[in-house]
């Protein structure tokens, strides 16, 4: 293994663009213009290439999720917007404020890597369970899914695919929003947000609070939310700012159906960055991002109280160039301190990491992507990943694209270092999880743009998969508890299936919208399926624009053949309703109903979901 120390880091990733840029660019950062110019781009993704793309000709898997079009579907928290999304499962414990995991394509929950801001947000300690859970969509402007390994752009956590979410950057006169909502199971709620921009000041916030006793005993729910983004433009070619997000949680755990344990959940996190971009004409963007998270995650019961602490001090530092028309080149490095506190027991370590990514295009019609990383960290050592994508344009409404990557996942300080206190034992010796993946599918546009389909096959191998093993009763004193273990390396698996997207404007009154993924996920070293990863899973909406001011729809999601550690597990379908209407320009009605059959069903076994439930609200925007 390569020395562990990450003292090696030069940023030579950030030499490459800064050196070959000509120097001239460089003279016009003096400009002294107060105002960056107002610029509207066309629809781009941001995650795929970590810069501005048209979706339309890169070769990754990705969805930018409309903001707007969860507005009107009354979607106003982030799992429920992940849910919708092929390829994408979302795990919840229950009701309102109970842990959420998300699966993309069959990887593990800790696979998936959450980018705020700009910065990665979570690693398998300091996991996004109750930042999922909690996360309401207050202040987000942009929320991306970029599916398959993409450790080569973003690192350790992301071998699963990468959920991007970035602030809003206000932008004109001051406008906002206030709303308050109520509705069944004791739910009250009010969110207030502003943006907008001044003098070369560029502001937004949001402060949202939300209350539910949620249908079982002793499962209160409270939280409060905040997010917030400055952007100072110095001139037309620097810009500098921050922001913050913070949740702040309450929770009542009851604990599962089969054993009944309850417990008081304090969660807290919250990020913020700070950053200044620098733009030498039109061809050459320097950013560097500091950023600062803290999560808390402390749980009291009768049996005592555990406490889980994380700091997070990240740098971030990247460089894209547009060389020429052709040809653009993104490089950059990152620096990651940590803290773990896990119920008394503390560690540290340390990442440094440098990426290199191109994207090629010879012609109109042929895209290619090539990327290469190097990770560092102080606790296990090295790890390189690298990615290569090609999309082909046979017609303008057509794209063909395939890429493949390969990932690895850090293990995590309690892996490595142990909690006395969980009977969790140190294993000095575990490495860091690897895979590989690849994709190609096809997507096509008809009746100019009013319809899309995209079909994408997938498959992706893990090895050197995180388990968890008792000791060997034989090499364990009787002294010593029969329940300690540790966490090795002994799992592998694949997983493969097909991802089909479809969005149609079936007419000026009409949209649908649909998603579905069929999965095969196996434990090839146990030679069985992998838990909670069902194979069918769709989900489907229609909203109808009646006229002006009124607008009603309906939303589906099925979950279908699925197995857990103790057999198989029901399928379920659910229905949810939702109606508005614009009483004045400026005022909105809302209500919405969810499972609207009534169905009883878990999305993770001991679990159960809320029933029926009708929740209204009313908008006033300013």
């Amino acid at each position: 293994m390569p020395s562990s120390s990450p003292s090696r880091l030069p940023g030579w990733s950030l030499l490459v663009p800064a050196l070959l840029a000509p120097a001239s660019l460089f003279a016009q950062l003096s400009s002294p213009d107060t105002a960056a110019d107002s610029v509207t781009l066309d629809r781009v993704v941001i995650a795929a290439t970590r810069s501005p793309q048209d979706p339309r000709i890169i070769p990754s898997s990705i969805t930018s999720i409309s903001i707007d079009g969860l507005a009107t579907e009354q979607i106003g928290d982030l799992r429920g917007a992940l849910s919708e999304q092929a390829g994408v499962l979302v795990l919840n414990t229950g009701a309102f404020g109970g842990t959420s995991s998300v699966s993309i394509r069959g990887a593990n929950a800790y696979q998936t890597l959450f980018v705020v801001d700009g910065v990665r947000m979570n690693d398998r300690s300091a996991d996004y369970g109750n930042f999922l859970g909690e996360s309401d969509l207050a202040n987000v402007a942009r929320l991306e899914v970029l599916r398959g390994p993409q450790s080569t752009l973003y690192g350790s956590s992301a071998m699963g695919g990468v959920i991007l979410i970035d602030s809003v950057d206000g932008q004109g006169p001051t406008s906002g929003e206030v709303s308050v909502m109520g509705g069944s199971f004791n739910t009250w709620g009010a969110s207030a947000a502003v943006s907008g921009s001044a003098d070369g000041l560029s502001y937004s916030g949001s402060v949202s609070r939300l209350t539910t006793s949620n249908d079982r005993a002793y499962n209160h729910f409270r939280d409060w939310s905040l997010a917030t983004r400055l952007t100072y433009h110095v001139n037309a070619n620097i810009e500098v700012g921050a922001t913050f997000r913070a949740l702040d949680g309450r929770y009542e755990e009851p604990g599962s159906t089969a054993f009944f344990s309850p417990g008081s959940v304090n969660a807290q996190n919250d990020l913020t960055t700070v950053f200044a971009e620098i733009h030498a004409g039109d061809s050459f963007t320097s950013k560097v991002t500091l950023g600062l998270h803290h999560r808390l995650y402390d749980f009291q019961s009768s049996y005592g109280d555990s406490p889980l602490r994380n700091v997070r001090e990240i740098l971030d530092w990247q460089n894209t160039w547009e060389v020429s028309p052709q040809l653009e080149v993104v490089a950059g490095t990152n620096f990651e301190h940590s803290r773990y506190t896990v119920d008394g027991a503390r560690s540290t370590d340390r990442l440094g990491a440098d990426y290199l990514s191109t994207t090629f295009r010879p012609e109109k019609t042929l895209t290619f992507t090539a990327g290469l990383r190097y990770d560092d960290y102080k606790s296990v050592g090295s790890a390189t990943t690298y990615r290569l994508g090609a999309a082909w344009n046979p017609a303008p409404s057509t794209k063909v694209h395939a890429t493949f990557g390969t990932g690895f996942s850090a293990p995590g300080s309690d892996d490595r270092y142990g909690v006395p206190s969980f009977d969790q034992l140190p294993n000095p010796e575990i490495q860091p999880e690897k895979s590989n993946g690849w994709d190609v599918g096809v997507s096509e546009d008809f009746s100019d743009g009013k319809a899309t389909v995209d079909v994408t096959y997938f498959r992706n191998h893990y090895k050197n998969l995180f388990q968890w093993q008792y000791l060997d009763p034989t090499e364990n004193p009787e002294d010593e508890d029969p329940f300690a273990g540790h966490t090795v390396n002994i799992a592998r698996a694949t997983t493969d299936g097909v991802e089909v997207s479809i969005s149609a404007q079936l007419a000026p009154q009409w949209k649908l919208r649909g998603a579905y993924t069929y999965l095969d996920a196996t434990d090839n070293t146990a030679g069985q399926r992998l838990g909670r990863r069902p194979r069918n899973v769709a989900d489907a909406d229609a909203i109808f624009q009646a006229n002006a001011v009124w607008t009603v729809g309906v939303g589906v999601h099925w979950v279908a053949d699925q197995v857990d550690g103790v057999g198989e597990f029901p399928d379920y379908t659910t229905a949810r309703v939702f109606t508005s209407w614009a009483v004045r320009k400026d005022w909105l009605i809302k209500l919405r109903l969810e499972n609207a059959l009534d169905r009883h069903y878990e999305e993770v076994r001991g679990y159960p979901a809320l029933p029926f439930g009708a929740y209204g609200s009313v908008e006033w925007k300013f």
